[in-house]
C-alpha cells in the first residue's frame, strides 16, 4: 500500500510512456497525475525547477548546470541542490539553451550563486561565460 496523494512525472512520453501515466491515473486518480514536461529535455528542466520553487519551497539562488547530454552530474548534482534547497537546469554542453537562458534573465534579481556541475567537458566555459552574462 502506498500512502500518496498525487504523483508527478517528470518528462514527457520520450521519457516516461503514456502506458505508465495511464496505470498511474487508474492506481491513483486522474486527477492525482501530473506530468511535468517540456518542448525537450531543457524546457522541462526549466518547468521542474519552476514547479519546485512554485510549490517546494526550493529557490533560484544557488542554482546549477549540468550538461543535458549525459547523466551522471545531473543525477548526483540533484541530491546537491535538493540539500541547498535550490535547482538545476539543463543545457547544451557548447551553448547556453535558450530556455534556460530565458528563465536565467527573468530570475536575475534572485540570483546570487551559481554552480556548474561537471569540468568544462561537461559544460564548456563558453557556457559559464554565456550564463554569467545572462545575468548581468
Amino acid at each position: 500500500h502506498v500512502d500518496t496523494d498525487s504523483v508527478l512525472i517528470l518528462g514527457g512520453t520520450g521519457a516516461v510512456s503514456k502506458a505508465v501515466e495511464d496505470d498511474l491515473k487508474v492506481t491513483f486518480g486522474d486527477l492525482a497525475v501530473e506530468r511535468l514536461a517540456g518542448v525537450n529535455r531543457y524546457a522541462t528542466a526549466v518547468v521542474i525547477a519552476t514547479h519546485g520553487i512554485d510549490h517546494c519551497g526550493l529557490s533560484w539562488d544557488s542554482l546549477a548546470f549540468a550538461t543535458g547530454t549525459n547523466f551522471p552530474d545531473a543525477l548526483s548534482g540533484g541530491v546537491l541542490q535538493g540539500r541547498d534547497g535550490s535547482v538545476m537546469l539543463l543545457t547544451n554542453p557548447f551553448v547556453l539553451s535558450l530556455e534556460p537562458k530565458a528563465v536565467l534573465q527573468a530570475n536575475k534579481a534572485s540570483i546570487n550563486e551559481v554552480k556548474f556541475l561537471g569540468g568544462t567537458g561537461a559544460v564548456s566555459q563558453a557556457v559559464r561565460d554565456q550564463v554569467m552574462a545572462a545575468l548581468e
